[in-house]
């Protein structure tokens, strides 16, 4: 399956978004904003993009004339060498021509008429302009050869019967100034889209307000999202199903044409066998029922909420395993909705997990500000309107992260007691479990996640790039902070985050900070655990060395892989340490105990952490 990430959308002329609107995305996107300043019209346009062929004639911005398109635009990253993107080969998007001006690829659908339908789709890109090279995606097999003849193109040696080698031999006929390269919209709805499209990722939205029927219902999405997501796996096999179907039908309808031939030769000659797309998403469908046999779409709507979490969680575990899934996009709206806020929690570091996976690309929007405390800054994107209404994304910086907090409030739960300031995901995950463990066998440590789940705590994954600015933006609400900063920079070196730290410490006693004296949380972790875990022989850990990643070249060179470690791309290395470093955090922290910490952590360094933490929730 190919990697496509999805970069940024350009709206214009929908709904709220008359000008254009731009919005970047990471791997996890959070969009806040105001009622009714265009959070779910985000989602929808990408609905639409993705999905949708046809949009509501109200979903033309007001006051548009109908003659006026409704554009979204798409820009994706991280394309590989080659796509599927012709019908007949697999060919390179840089050597097609089919890149913008930054290398991406960037695709606008333009949806026109009284009632809305997509007619056209553009690719944006630095392609020939020059006459007689800049039409041959628009050319059939003969009139490419023809004008390979016309131009004096040699084609020995070039496989006449494939599209792409041809337009590749012109093209590469004369240099790159000969072919006037410029930025164009090229049509392409009548050539290449379809096969395109096929590359693009998997888009699912999940509305906050779907209603309960059984045609739409929320509890039913997931799982519908499950059946397109398992056919997309499958979609060879079912390309070759369909093409020996359409085959065999075709046999038998051009043999009953010729028996009509013989009695109406006018008539057989209007006739013409024409197949509709194989719709495979309809030949299957589930449902869930209690054992009072109630569906699950008319149950409560917190219960089909809860459903939707799990349906999370679970993919979260499978991506996290190792099986293979397509590439995805997960828009959830107000994962808050209808849940008591431990579960909106365990929904949250579901799609912190899921994120994770290279594959699976998360958008969210909320109110909640327990959420949003618990998402880096420069991963949320902030929409505010204008004295004109017109709608952009807020820079982020300071000034724009306090009109944030005035927005959703940053403290809607008085019962706080003690913010933790963290890097990321992961470290969160390991103070939770180590406190867990220790709790249960001494009274003097306490157990973070049910402090958490309880309002008394806050954790906060301030990020490497905006550690700085948290540190100051929590100085003046007056509720303790105590910052724990990796050292990562081993001796004489300062630590990494040595200037966070001392800005901290400066605002004692309300605020406290700890820099590890390993190089991050891994390095305390022991390495029976790591082996019990993994099922390697783990050596022992230094104190300064990469833990995920000796763990990812162990499993790669256990997996008897015919690539080397060493040969591996950056890509995949950085993806192989990422879920190391996911597990390591998670399982292998499960089964350590107070024992094998005290061997690692010989300092009591972790115990002095989560004692600090405890005196402000007494």
């Amino acid at each position: 399956m190919v990697t496509l990430k999805l970069a940024k959308i350009k709206i214009r002329n929908f709904r709220c978004y008359r000008e254009e609107f731009v919005m970047t995305f990471d791997e996890l996107t959070c969009i806040i904003a105001r009622n009714d300043a265009g959070k779910s019209t985000v989602l929808e346009a990408l609905d639409a993009f993705f999905n949708l062929d046809k949009i509501d004639s109200e979903d033309r911005s007001i006051g548009v004339p109908n003659g006026t398109p409704v554009e979204i635009t798409c820009v994706f990253s991280e394309l590989q060498p080659q796509i599927v993107v012709d019908t007949d080969a697999i060919i390179s998007p840089q050597r097609e021509y089919l890149l913008n001006a930054d290398s991406q690829l960037e695709i606008r659908k333009s949806y026109s008429g009284t009632s809305p339908k997509c007619e056209q789709v553009y690719v944006t890109a630095l392609h020939p302009s020059a006459e007689n090279f800049n039409d041959l995606f628009n050319l059939s097999i003969a009139q490419l050869r023809q004008r390979a003849r016309t131009l004096g193109v040699q084609l020995d040696g070039i496989n006449q019967t494939i599209k792409s080698a041809i337009r590749n031999a012109i093209w590469d006929s004369v240099d790159s100034v000969a072919l006037g390269l410029s930025e164009v919209q090229l049509e392409i709805k009548e050539t290449i889209w379809k096969s395109l499209q096929n590359s693009l990722p998997l888009y699912q939205l999940f509305r906050a307000d779907r209603p309960s029927t059984d045609q739409d219902a929320e509890a039913q999405d997931p799982l519908k999202f499950a059946i397109k997501e398992a056919l997309a796996n499958q979609q060879q096999a079912l390309d070759a199903i369909g093409a020996q179907v359409k085959a065999q039908v075709e046999t038998v309808t051009r043999a009953t044409i010729d028996k009509i031939r013989e009695m109406d030769p006018a008539l057989a000659a209007e006739l013409n066998p024409v197949f509709s797309a194989l719709n495979w998403s309809k030949v299957f469908s589930v449902s869930l029922t209690a054992e009072n046999q109630v569906p699950l779409n008319k149950r409560g709507s917190g219960v089909r909420r809860l459903f939707l979490i799990n349906f999370f969680r679970a993919k979260a575990e499978q991506l996290a395993s190792g099986r293979g899934a397509p590439d995805v996009i997960l828009a959830i709206e107000e994962p808050e909705t209808s849940q008591h806020p431990s579960n909106q929690l365990l929904l949250l570091e579901a799609l912190l997990d899921l994120a994770e996976s290279p594959s699976t690309q998360i958008i969210m929007t909320t109110h909640n500000p327990l959420l949003a405390r618990k998402i880096n800054q420069d991963r949320i994107r902030f929409i505010e309107i204008d004295q004109h209404l017109i709608r952009s994304v807020a820079t982020n910086d300071e000034a724009a992260a306090l009109r944030l907090k005035d927005t959703l409030g940053i403290l809607p739960n008085h019962d706080v007691k003690v913010f933790v300031g963290v890097e990321g995901p992961n470290d969160i995950e390991f103070l939770k479990r180590i406190s867990a463990i220790l709790s249960a066998v001494e009274s003097d440590i306490p157990n973070l996640t049910l402090a958490e789940q309880s309002g008394l705590l806050v954790f906060i994954p301030m990020g490497g790039s905006t550690l700085e600015i948290w540190t100051n933006r929590l100085q003046g609400l007056a509720i303790p902070e105590v910052h724990i900063m990796d050292r990562d920079n081993p001796p004489p070196q300062q630590p990494k985050y040595h200037v966070a730290a001392a800005a901290v410490n400066a605002r004692a006693p309300h605020a406290q900070a700890f820099t590890t004296n390993f190089k991050e949380m891994e390095n305390y972790l022991h390495c029976d655990a790591i082996s019990a875990e993994f099922g390697i022989v783990m050596p022992q850990i230094q104190p300064f060395d990469d833990v995920p990643e000796i763990v990812a070249e162990l499993l790669h060179t256990a997996a008897a892989t015919p690539t080397p470690w060493a040969l591996l791309d950056g890509e995949n290395r950085s993806r192989k340490c990422s879920k190391a470093k996911r597990r390591l955090n998670r399982a292998a922290v499960d089964l350590m105990t107070a024992q094998l910490l005290t061997a690692t952590d010989t300092n009591d360094e972790v115990r002095t952490w989560l004692r600090a933490i405890g005196q402000h929730l007494l």
